[in-house]
């Protein structure tokens, strides 16, 4: 594979932002763009960059998403998660 075709690969294999996950879907937290308060508690909470994690549901409205990872669940606020960049692998 070229080094070309490999970006392209990657580029299809990152998703823009955590909101874009499906439910069920798996992902790794690839970076987190939330203010620096906001930041160190995500970080807290275990949302670390290459932290697992799964979507388990969203609310009807799209607003809180939960998550699964590092054996809790926990949930964000839409607009957090459009600020959180993952990587995940897309099913066909």
């Amino acid at each position: 594979m070229l080094a070309h075709e490999k970006e392209i690969h990657y580029q299809l294999s990152v998703s823009r932002t955590l909101q874009d996950v499906p439910v069920g879907a798996s992902a790794e937290v690839v970076s987190v763009d939330c203010d620096r308060r906001l930041t160190r508690r995500l970080f807290e909470m275990g949302l670390l960059p290459g932290t697992r994690l799964r979507v388990v549901r969203v609310a009807p409205l799209g607003d809180p998403i939960e998550l699964h990872l590092r054996d809790y669940a926990l949930s964000l606020r839409s607009s957090e998660a459009s600020r959180i960049a993952v990587r995940f692998e897309e099913r066909t």
